[in-house]
């Protein structure tokens, strides 16, 4: 009988050369804890809900980690219940557009759509143009050993990023 080891390195090379459709668990490719998502969502508020030229709704998500931490440091603000997130995109950055996020209080209800977690309060806020390039994307928060920061995720208006994810290029 072949040792555990043996059994291991022929399943590897199996595997490498396409041989075993299903590798043995103990063989297959292990994710860093930070590659795996929560993606369950609490009901978003969506205040001047805004539509794309077909009528269909232009809307974003707030993954679990953005909701926590944006209402751990909107607590800690002068006032907490009308200050949210702003995300921008302007045009620059090495492909074309980037984003910007900033703190803010100033939102304009007629010019803005706000988007509300109900259970923690955690309001993100776009103007009409970023909202159109963002669209279907989420607001996601990552720490990291190397800082911590929000950030746009699973944009599907993105054709390409650069490597730290705040400059993306669209198909027009």
């Amino acid at each position: 009988m072949a040792s555990i080891f043996t059994r291991r390195l022929l399943s590897r090379h199996l595997s490498k050369a396409g041989l075993l459709a299903h590798p043995p668990h103990h063989l297959a490719p292990r994710l860093p804890r930070h590659a795996f998502h929560i993606t369950t969502h609490q009901p978003l508020q969506i205040h001047n809900p805004q539509t794309d030229s077909s009528g269909n709704p232009l809307t974003i998500s707030i993954t679990p980690a953005a909701s926590t931490r944006l209402s751990q440091i909107l607590s800690k603000e002068a006032s907490p219940t009308t200050s949210a997130l702003r995300v921008l995109v302007e045009s620059g950055g090495c492909h074309g557009f980037q984003y910007t996020m900033s703190l803010t209080d100033k939102i304009d209800p007629e010019e803005d759509t706000i988007f509300e977690e109900e259970s923690s309060g955690a309001k993100v806020v776009m103007d009409l143009p970023s909202l159109e390039l963002l669209n279907g994307s989420k607001v996601d928060y990552e720490s990291a050993l190397i800082g911590s920061q929000f950030k746009i995720v699973d944009n599907p208006a993105a054709t390409s990023s650069c490597g730290c994810g705040t400059s993306f290029d669209v198909k027009f």
